[in-house]
């Protein structure tokens, strides 16, 4: 298996690597507000993209940024944001049942996900990951990107994953998917734009699942509801967006790292109470986005949130560090979590400018940032075994028992400001500079159990640079660095932070975007440090600071689309992500950071009729590769490698649209380090899954 990760790795390193683009035809993967390709014949036309919130290139942009298209994300099936993010190198996407604390890996580290550019306090990671209705696109920006994005406690350290949302159009549209499979999954879908006026336009996108699971006795009911109204089609606009979604699954704590393959023992054996009481999240987010073109170089934009969460989480689990098992019978312990309540206002506003001081040329951006958190949560453990659980047992299950118990209750408040400013300069047409700087402010205290630990408040002024150069059109060099900080979270008044959590990223490499080859891509080398990482104990649940963690390898993001009739997606990682600093406990230093494969990549292929008795006819297939992972830090089990295979077919006629796709064709048993206390539990993959999807657009 290795061998194979590696050989896939080097065929990947020796193609022509290329970046996220796109092609002006019904079907395409690479995003049409970077590149514009019409046929292969036809001219190409370069255009700027609002990625990174600067219309700024991304040939041009000092880091390694990709872009998911809603053609792709059509194209391949995709229902999840965890299955959308397989497609980009060196990411290790969150599975929708970790719903709660869970992110996200890029490069080796927890990442954020933000919303049309703003947060959604990340820390508590209850934003659904389960649907991507009415999302236009998603971007991936690798490394620090401190400079223009803050909130929650901080910007963010790591990656950045921006979800970007459809917006209202000026042309009314309606479609309405249904969507059932594997899992007796039911999952209808609308999404209606409708013109109101002259200048206003108002639409909404809404999605139901009702779903069992591959693990036994799961079963998941999630509920999206997305409007938005948009006024103002010209130099001045208001969007206003409304998003509920609601989650509700019984809590999968992750199968023992001892069980996985054992002799007799059902990998899809649930590991917990089969009558416990179900997690439920709900989530309401309200934004306004007003944007104001002052003149033609100068444009300001003023940006609201108010995000909403509420959340009350029940497990049950096997407890390793407190009760070991004994063969396959594990005692099993239970907690919850009633009434978490997340409230967090935002508030962004800036100026971009367009200008030149002699041969010069310049995109700048400046603004400022405010965030406000208030977290309120309680946390509850019954550490006496509701019973024993013998996972070679089919039939072996344990009553949840009461589900109310002493609790001890968490207040966190945490306010971010931030001042922010950021130049692109182009000298002489084929050298770009970037340079950014940002200051922040980052405010916290801690509640536990009515106790207040002090205010802790942290200064800190993050840089970035870069330079990116042209050799040729459609190739450039580019390098970069940054830093990014944010505050340390969960601790209590018995924990004092010394200082907050930083990121420092060296980075470069080349992309293309060959426009006659329909090739596009990065190959980047990087070198990332984070610091004072926050990480908890399973056997005494406190948190402490880790010194440094190190990730370091090469990345290869390529899309080859020849022809309005063929696309490949190919995505390779060699990541190496270990600690390399840790005082609290020196025998971490040298361990592998958990989760992260130190060889991952994919190959996805599209091939579409465009004529003749199979018009309008599609195939589609991929594969998934990665190597095995340590399930926890310290080391202590390592997963083995896996490669699965999936496929897609779809036929459209007029506005009719049926699809149907298959995952694991092969039905191969493998298993993924699951995060849950940080013990060394798994998560079967999903074995062989089919799905038909019926689609009809006006």
């Amino acid at each position: 298996m290795r061998t194979s990760i590696i050989a896939l790795g080097a065929a990947l390193a020796a193609a022509t690597p290329a970046h996220a683009q796109t092609v002006d035809r019904p079907s395409g993967w690479t995003p049409t507000d970077i590149v514009v390709t019409a046929r292969k014949d036809s001219d190409y036309t370069a255009t700027d993209t609002a990625t990174l919130r600067t219309p700024v290139p991304i040939l041009e942009t000092p880091q390694s940024v990709q872009v998911l298209t809603r053609t792709l994300i059509d194209e391949q099936s995709l229902a999840t944001l965890a299955e959308a993010l397989r497609n980009i190198s060196g990411v290790v996407p969150a599975q929708p049942s970790e719903a709660v604390l869970i992110k996200p890996i890029v490069r080796g580290f927890s990442s954020e996900i933000y919303v049309d550019g703003l947060p959604q306090y990340g820390d508590a990671s209850t934003y659904d990951p389960s649907s991507l209705i009415g999302v236009e696109r998603i971007e991936i920006a690798k490394g620090p990107t401190s400079q223009l994005f803050g909130g929650g406690t901080g910007a963010p350290v790591g990656g950045l994953i921006n979800v970007i949302s459809q917006s209202p159009e000026q042309k009314a549209s309606y479609s309405a998917t249904f969507r059932a499979g594997s899992f007796r999954t039911i999952q209808p879908s609308v999404d209606i734009n409708q013109p109101l006026g002259r200048n206003v336009a108002a639409r909404i996108a809404a999605e139901y699942v009702d779903a069992k699971d591959a693990i036994d006795a799961v079963t998941n009911s999630r509920v999206t509801v997305a409007p938005s109204l948009k006024i103002g089609f010209d130099d001045t606009s208001l969007v206003l967006r409304a998003n509920y979604n609601r989650i509700e699954q019984l809590e999968y704590s992750g199968l023992p790292f001892a069980m996985a393959g054992y002799p007799g023992v059902d990998p899809f054996h649930f590991t917990g109470a089969r009558n416990g009481p179900k997690t439920t999240i709900e989530n309401v987010v309200l934004t306004g986005v007003f944007t104001h073109r002052l003149s033609d170089h100068l444009t300001t934009q003023v940006q609201v949130r108010s995000y909403n969460n509420t959340m009350t989480e029940h497990g049950s689990f096997p407890y390793l560090a407190f009760y070991p098992p004994a063969g396959t019978v594990y005692p099993i312990v239970t907690a919850y979590m009633p009434g978490v309540r997340i409230r967090e206002m935002t508030f962004d506003g800036s100026l971009t400018g367009t200008f030149a001081t002699g041969p010069i040329e310049h995109v700048l951006i400046a603004g400022a940032q405010y965030d406000m958190v208030d977290y309120h949560g309680a946390m509850g453990f019954n550490l006496v075994p509701v019973g024993l659980l013998d996972y070679s047992n089919p039939s072996s299950d344990v009553p949840f028992g009461p589900t109310a118990y002493p609790v001890d209750t968490y207040v966190n408040t945490y306010r971010t400001l931030g001042f922010y400013a950021q130049d692109q300069m182009t000298i002489g047409g084929r050298l770009h500079v970037l340079a950014g700087l940002r200051y922040s402010r980052l405010e916290s205290t801690e509640g536990f159990d009515g106790m207040f630990g002090p205010k802790h408040r942290f200064n800190h002024v993050d840089p970035r640079i870069g330079v990116t150069f042209d050799l040729a059109d459609g190739v450039a060099l580019f390098a970069g660095y940054a830093t990014g900080s944010r505050e340390a979270i969960f601790f209590n008044p018995t924990v004092t932070p010394t200082t907050p959590e930083t990121s420092r990223s060296w980075e470069g490499g080349v992309k293309f975007a060959l426009r006659k080859a329909g090739l596009s891509g990065t190959l980047a080398l990087f070198d990332q440090t984070r610091n004072h990482t926050p990480l908890t104990d399973p056997l005494s649940l406190t948190t402490h600071q880790i010194g440094q963690q190190r990730a370091r390898g090469g990345e290869a993001d390529v899309i080859w689309e020849p022809s309005k009739r063929f696309s490949l997606l190919a995505s390779y990682a060699y990541t190496d992500a270990e600690v390399t600093q840790d005082a609290f406990t020196p025998a971490n230093v040298g361990q592998q950071l958990s989760r992260v494969p130190e060889h991952s990549g994919r190959i996805a292929a599209r091939y579409r009729f465009l004529d003749g008795p199979l018009e309008g006819f599609g195939l589609g297939a991929g594969m998934t590769a990665a190597s095995g992972s340590q399930t926890t830090l310290p080391n202590t089990d390592k997963t083995k490698g896996y490669a699965v295979f999936d496929a897609q077919t779809s036929y459209e006629t007029g506005p009719f649209r049926i699809s149907a796709s298959v995952t694991n064709l092969t039905n191969k048993l493998y298993f993924l380090p699951y995060l849950y206390l940080n013990q060394s539990v798994v998560r079967p993959g999903t074995p062989r899954s089919a799905f038909l999807a019926f689609s009809v657009k006006y």
